[in-house]
């Protein structure tokens, strides 16, 4: 039996005080026998819907088709300083049997034996013996994996997610399953894949996953199978490596993604990205790993580097920054010096407080309009955009008085417009 928190306890007792039968089951107890501390637990029982709504009337319906009901527990954490500091406690979700059934017809319906396991006060309900396959760290189904995976392809992601979360093994039977039937990925939700995907990589055992991943041939659905059939023998062995030394990174989600794509070459890689549907920052940072990371890696002067800055901003740079150390941990690239480089250059360019941004310059639009240079705030916009790659080369300029007097020669002559920014050599 698991250590259950005082709120799980205290639904149970209601449920079994009312005379219901009842149990927390999956991902929460498989969990707990793992030494984890879940957030959020689930709680099957006998009772009916309405029961469950008379006997918690705060809980919130979250499904009126299946009758769950769910109860927060929740506080906010502050510091000593009063500042939100995060939350804690507890989410249960509970849920009456499906069709009037038993907990055994509940357990049945799991894909997993590791999530087909129920505990109570009184008993433990483990009729596919799941506790003995995590003494065994083993993933295996619940009857026959083969006919799982045609029916629901995504299983299979799940069970090499689970393999790269617990660094379990996979049954051989299920293992042979998605060898045979890894082409029906191409026919599951592809949001669903990309996450799975996602989640495997950035797992603890991210490389035990990925090694499956390559290993099974699912490579080819996340790849596409035109992109895997082309691999050079330098993708190959970089792939290779990563499988081996990924765990070595931090388990950042995006920063893993990266290490992936950029073994292999760019006009390969974005096509895979795009196969998988990433959005917004993930998608961003992932076309910059695979376009930016060599031109990051060859940036050696002050004003390059700022340059460089100035078109992506922080947040991308900071990645791509972060990624570099990645790939030198990963396959132990001499970078550590141009690393260092880097660092130090930042550490003048805080310290000396020169300008990367317009916002950072001593003069701003208004300055520009009211000097008369400029026309309009659109004029005065492009004005500040030349002005401040000068200031990249030139930091010690960035005065009010130097910076009108550059962009009234900006405005007379067309020739300083076109060779700003640069550096002439004597």
């Amino acid at each position: 039996m698991i250590k259950l928190p005082k709120e799980v306890n205290k639904v149970l007792k209601t449920l079994e005080g009312a005379g219901a039968e009842v149990y927390v089951a999956g991902e929460c107890v498989r969990d707990s026998l793992l030494g984890g501390n879940p957030y959020g637990w689930d709680v099957v029982t006998s009772a009916e819907p309405d029961k469950l709504r008379e006997l918690f009337p705060e809980g919130r319906v979250i499904s009126e088709k299946y009758g769950i009901l769910r109860l927060e527990y929740i506080e906010e954490i502050y510091d000593k300083d009063g500042e939100f500091a995060g939350e804690e406690g507890v989410i249960i979700d509970v849920a009456p049997y499906r069709n009037g059934g038993t907990i055994e017809t509940e357990l049945e319906r799991r894909a997993f034996t590791i999530d087909a396991i129920a505990d109570s006060p009184s008993r433990i309900s483990d009729p596919y013996e799941g506790r003995e396959d995590i003494r065994k760290k083993l993933v295996r189904t619940i009857g026959d994996p083969d006919a799982l995976f045609r029916e629901q392809p995504l299983k299979m992601m799940q069970a090499i997610r689970y393999a790269a979360q617990f660094g379990f093994d996979l049954h051989k039977p299920v293992f042979d399953a998605i060898c045979s039937n890894y082409r029906k990925l191409e026919e599951a939700d592809v949001n669903g894949l990309r996450e799975e995907f996602t989640l495997t990589v950035s797992g603890p055992y991210g490389g035990k996953g990925l090694s499956m991943i390559m290993d099974t041939g699912i490579i080819g659905v996340i790849l596409g199978e035109d992109v895997l059939k082309h691999l050079t023998r330098r993708e190959k062995s970089d792939l290779t490596i990563l499988c081996q030394n990924i765990d070595r990174s931090q388990q950042v989600e995006d920063r893993r993604l990266g290490l992936f794509y950029t073994c292999i070459d760019k006009k390969r890689a974005m096509p895979s990205i795009e196969k998988l549907g990433f959005e917004g920052d993930t998608y961003q940072h992932l076309v910059d790993a695979v376009h930016d990371m060599a031109k990051l890696y060859f940036t050696a002067q002050k004003p390059e580097l700022k340059k460089f800055i100035y078109k992506r901003g922080w947040d991308r740079y900071n990645y791509l920054a972060n990624l570099e150390k990645a790939q030198r941990i990963v396959f132990d690239y001499s970078s550590e010096t141009k690393i260092k480089s880097k660092m130090y250059m930042l550490e003048e360019i805080r310290m000396y407080r020169e300008p990367i941004f317009e916002n950072e310059l001593a003069i701003d639009g208004n300055d520009l309009m009211e000097s008369g240079i400029c026309k309009s705030p659109e004029d005065a916009a492009k004005m500040l955009s030349m002005l401040v790659e000068e200031m990249h080369v030139h930091p010690k300029k960035n005065t009010r008085r130097d910076l009108l007097e550059l962009a009234k020669k900006y405005k007379r002559f067309k020739f300083l417009t076109w060779t700003r920014g640069i550096h002439w050599l004597h």
